[in-house]
């Protein structure tokens, strides 16, 4: 007769080595699973370290220079200015730069000079380096973003602009289209934590909507693109005459320092070269044309050879040119959004 209690012993060993199996394999699964998920944290790549460097151009203000050439992977789309202005509570920030990555960085550049939230963001346009940085800022801050409504007319959640196709996945990651809050198309004066402003719109100059920002306490004009200077601007959805008129509206202002949006001088010859290219451009254009100059033949005809060594010149200058020559042929070509 077999005994029960050995039964009872064989099965309670059988159980417990059946539990002790399971275990093992839930706990190899386990170890497998958490491997597998180290190396997958393991393999994605870091952030893209911009290395910013905020240079002080005025007693409460701070600027990011970008690179004088395109966008590339390799700088991570850093190639326009933007400017932080401190005031009694707040950061105010003139444009955000071209991407999450770069927003979050340049904050917390920002922060080890005065760890204050940014709380208003003044844009100058609508072209894609200066404003991508927006839903950092809006996310982690909170900001009120005013800038050009063509924004919110020209850009949608989803839309793959430029900085999209151009930049790696680390540089522009977290980088999301959101709208501008509110715009104005009247020049507006504001103070704030103790900071006079003036946001000032000059209709079509580099783009189909530029603003300027005057601080009359200080004399600091921030240009945005209307102003660029080592580099030839793009001209590629601007105007000549508006450019000019812009420069020219900017100057009425009593000014010791501007802010170019691509470009490092910002004493009161920053606008020198601006002002030179597009009066050259504007004059010399309309004497071919009134030498029977045709559009196949003015970019032969006016080459601009005083900026032949300027960055940019090769690429960009061309294209201004011809399209100076269709302003001034039949007008202003109606606005082509290219993202």
């Amino acid at each position: 007769m077999t005994n029960p209690l050995s039964v009872s012993a064989i099965a309670l060993s059988l159980l417990m080595s059946a539990c002790s199996s399971d275990s093992s394999k839930s706990e190899a699964a386990s170890e497998s699973t958490a491997k597998n998920v180290v190396q997958a944290t393991s393999t994605k790549t870091p952030d893209f370290d911009y290395k910013l460097e905020p240079k002080q151009v005025s007693e409460n203000v701070w600027c990011l220079f970008g690179a004088l050439e395109m966008p590339t992977k390799e700088n991570g789309g850093n190639m326009s200015n933007n400017c932080y202005i401190k005031t009694k509570d707040t950061w105010v920030l003139w444009d955000t730069g071209a991407s999450y990555v770069y927003a979050k960085q340049a904050y917390a550049a920002m922060s080890k000079i005065a760890d204050l939230p940014v709380k208003t963001i003044l844009l100058s346009h609508e072209h894609d380096d200066h404003w991508l940085g927006n839903n950092y800022y809006k996310e982690v801050h909170g900001s009120n973003i005013v800038g050009p409504e063509s924004i919110n007319q020209n850009y949608h959640t989803g839309d793959i602009t430029r900085m999209f196709r151009v930049l790696s996945e680390n540089a522009i990651r977290g980088t999301k289209i959101i709208k501008v809050d509110e715009w104005h198309d009247e020049s507006i004066k504001f103070n704030i934590g103790g900071v006079d402003f003036e946001y000032v719109p000059v209709g079509n100059g580099h783009s189909v909507s530029d603003y300027f920002l005057y601080m009359p306490k200080e004399k600091v004009i921030f240009a945005g693109d209307l102003v660029m200077n080592g580099r030839v601007t793009s001209n590629r959805d601007g105007s000549v005459l508006g450019e000019i008129a812009a420069i020219e509206k900017m100057n009425t202002k009593d000014w010791t320092t501007m802010i170019p949006g691509h470009g490092f001088i910002i004493d009161k010859t920053a606008a020198d070269e601006a002002m030179q290219y597009f009066t050259l451009t504007r004059d010399r254009v309309q004497a071919a044309m009134d030498d029977g100059v045709d559009s196949t033949g003015i970019v032969e005809a006016v080459p601009l050879e005083e900026f032949k060594d300027k960055k940019m010149y090769d690429i960009l200058n061309s294209l201004n040119i011809s399209r100076a020559y269709l302003e001034f042929d039949m007008g202003l070509p109606e606005h082509k959004v290219e993202h």
